[in-house]
């Protein structure tokens, strides 16, 4: 699986994409809004946190999360990079957790 993720964001950048991921869930990202996380978890494990951290049932796909945790964004972005530092030489597959929707946040945060 790995070694498929790495092959996957090579093509993506070979055809001039770039690729925001978040191994080993999307919810790590609204994790990090409100703490560090560096310890890989299990992927049911980010729901039952997000329930205790949003201090309410968490669903995916919801429509009000990007308003609930906008006043936390820059604490996230923070969070993510100080992740990513922690490895050096970067491979998504293996970095776990690991992020980079912060930057494409950064990025469409320059266009507003």
């Amino acid at each position: 699986m790995e070694k498929l993720f790495q092959q996957t964001l090579n093509k993506a950048e070979k055809q001039g994409f770039e690729v925001a991921y978040s191994n080993e869930a999307f919810e790590l990202w609204y994790v990090l809004h409100f703490e560090f996380l560096n310890s890989p978890i299990p992927r049911k494990e980010y729901l039952k946190k997000l329930n205790t951290l949003l201090g309410k049932q968490y669903t995916k796909n919801s429509d009000t999360i990007y308003d609930e945790l906008l006043d936390r964004q820059e604490t996230a972005i923070r969070n993510s990079e100080k992740l990513l530092k922690q490895y050096h030489k970067s491979n998504p597959g293996q970095d776990n957790p690991s992020t980079t929707v912060h930057l494409l946040v950064k990025a469409l945060n320059q266009q507003l």
